[in-house]
């Protein structure tokens, strides 16, 4: 019998017809040099259950299409945004593309240059006037920036549709998207290493000083660039289904200067591909289910890895495939890496684990943290775990953290291997 009290069905044999295949990568020809937008899209026949865009050479990037059409960076819509050449380095560059079914697995290599043409005259401003390139520039709803800035508490307009921080930009301050919007929105950064969004002060109890940050019921998406040290969270938005790949969430200062959260969005959202490495918790579970596939959290002393809750609020469901979390700390932990820290009322959240979608590691020279906890005074919260390595997730007393003053807590683990 199935977890949920139904019966386990046998899927089929997947048949020859079923496997995937990439039949053209379209928008790129192999040898080919590029100075412009690529709309790069893999073709596919077969059964594909998504499509894994990995990008080396001078800039790297990567990403993860789970519908057809499936192209590189996405699109919205009709919307493709594509891969701006013009704002990467030049140099030589590697796509390598899996197309991946339950037939298997298909890949096609393309090799590629950027360089821009020696003599190429400069487009003319749209407006006319003064040739200096405007900072952010925009065009047809996108927004880029090419250069360093200082935008303080920017609010987005609702005419922009997506933001582009270019490949070795730094912005300082944080984007604020007000609550009326219902437009979706883009973030992307053309280099996730050196396409940087950083705070602009010391920490402040404050969600509209969030990296981005926003009460809007919309999708939000958020890819292939640096969070750093931001003054509160580095992403707030509860109401917003967000999808994050190849993102980085880095916290450099000191444990007592800070504590920044990473990750709090709405029902439904998305991390995939990414690093987050902050000082307090990484990824709430208040406001519905969320998925974590392909990512690693570094463990540090002070936050939970998936926190449940501060009190008696919130629901929801994390399904992990493919989470990896690091201890990193020597001197002990507050919290555990599935950690309740406040209510009494009775409750409870689900931790779902895809095969082995689920793995802890130690950082050499530190202690492991604790799989469990539940702090000071938390009573009647269940933490439910659905599959996984039984060694790893089982709950035992050196695992398992209960704080004082506290009672009618419980680990239920059932479906493991």
């Amino acid at each position: 019998m199935a977890a949920g009290g139904g019966a386990w069905a046998v899927a089929p044999t997947a048949s020859a017809d079923d496997a995937p295949r990439i039949t053209q990568l379209a928008g790129v020809t192999e040898g080919a040099t590029l100075s412009g937008t690529a709309r790069i899209e893999a073709r596919t026949s077969g059964t594909v259950d998504r499509v894994e865009f990995s990008l080396s050479g001078a800039s790297t990037a990567t990403w993860t299409e789970r519908d057809a059409p499936y192209y590189f960076l996405g699109n919205n819509g009709t919307v493709v945004p594509g891969w701006n050449a013009a704002a990467a380095p030049d140099g030589a560059y590697t796509l390598a593309v899996r197309a991946i079914g339950p037939g298997g697995t298909a890949q096609q290599t393309v090799r590629f240059t950027v360089g821009q043409r020696v003599g190429a005259p400069g487009a003319t401003p749209a407006t006319g006037g003064d040739v200096s390139a405007a900072n952010p520039s925009v065009s047809n709803g996108v927004a880029t920036f090419t250069a360093n800035k200082a935008i303080g508490k920017l609010s987005v307009p609702d005419s922009w549709t997506e933001i582009v921080i270019g490949a070795g930009v730094t912005l300082k301050g944080n984007f604020f998207i007000p609550a009326n919007r219902t437009k979706a929105l883009t973030i992307t950064g053309r280099d996730k290493q050196t396409s940087q969004l950083t705070g602009d002060g010391p920490h402040v109890k404050d969600y509209a000083r969030a990296g981005v940050t926003t009460e809007a019921k919309i999708k939000l998406t958020l890819r292939t660039y640096t969070s750093v040290n931001p003054r509160f969270y580095h992403m707030w938005a509860k109401n917003a289904h967000v999808v994050m790949s190849g993102m980085r969430y880095l916290d450099t200062r000191d444990l007592g200067s800070n504590n920044s959260d990473g990750f709090s969005g709405g029902d439904d959202s998305l991390i995939e591909n990414t690093l987050i490495d902050t000082w307090d918790d990484s990824a709430k579970l208040y406001t519905g289910d969320l998925t974590i596939r392909d990512t690693t959290i570094v463990h540090n002393r002070n936050g939970a890895p998936i926190q449940m809750a501060w009190g008696d609020y919130g629901k929801g469901t994390a399904i992990l495939d493919g989470l990896t979390v690091i201890s990193n700390s020597s001197d002990g932990y507050n919290q555990g890496v599935f950690s309740w820290a406040g209510g009494t009322q009775a409750d409870t959240r689900t931790i779902r684990i895809v095969g082995a979608g689920f793995v802890r590691k130690v950082n050499p020279g530190m202690v492991e943290a604790p799989l469990y906890a539940f702090k000071d005074g938390v009573k009647n919260k269940t933490i439910r775990v659905e599959g996984g390595d039984c060694a790893v997730v089982r709950s035992t007393s050196a695992n398992t953290v209960q704080g004082v003053n506290t009672s009618g807590n419980k680990v239920v683990v059932t479906g493991c291997e």
